[in-house]
């Protein structure tokens, strides 16, 4: 399936939609298409990582299989299931919001690995961001550390509440 311009664009956005943060795209991409993201598309940012995949999946007859990944991985998101329905590659759903999709015992387990590292990394990120600001003399570099540890307990609140519902702790 080869999309015009304006509908690479629209997928393009649906897809930065649906999974906002790179590594909920890499993950994506290998449950869903049994691929490696780094692998198969790279870019500095997520816009352009996002526009490479689409590229890789044109390039080898996959769009249809990507569009269709990225619901399953992420089956609530109106911009993609309009991109479908738009694309007829699914009948319209009657439903304005379709019940989430319990993934299985091993991909929640992988989803589960997979966040708790993401939460590891960034308590790491966290302690070394306050022993910095503890340690800093310069008060014009403390206003970006206090920021910067704002940011780090905003992500790791969200990656928390990913993971647990992606699969109650056990």
């Amino acid at each position: 399936m080869m999309l015009a311009g304006s509908q690479i664009a629209q997928l393009l956005d649906a897809l930065l939609a649906a999974y906002p943060r790179r590594d909920d795209l890499r993950m994506m991409v290998r449950v869903e298409l049994n691929e490696n993201l780094d692998a198969i598309a790279g870019g500095d940012t997520l816009r352009a990582v996002v526009f490479s995949l689409i590229e890789w999946a044109q390039r080898t007859g996959r769009t249809a299989e990507l569009i269709a990944g990225a619901r399953r991985g992420n089956p609530g998101n109106p911009a993609l299931r309009a991109l479908a329905e738009t694309l007829a590659l699914t009948p319209a759903d009657p439903s304005p919001n379709p019940p989430p999709v319990e993934p299985s015992p091993p991909v929640a387990a992988f989803l589960r690995r997979q966040k708790e590292e993401r939460l590891r990394v960034l308590m790491a990120q966290y302690a070394a961001a306050s022993r910095q600001l503890a340690l800093e003399l310069n008060a014009a570099n403390r206003p970006l550390l206090q920021e910067q540890l704002r940011q780090l307990e905003a992500e790791m609140a969200a990656v928390q509440a990913e993971m647990n519902s992606v699969h109650p702790a056990p």
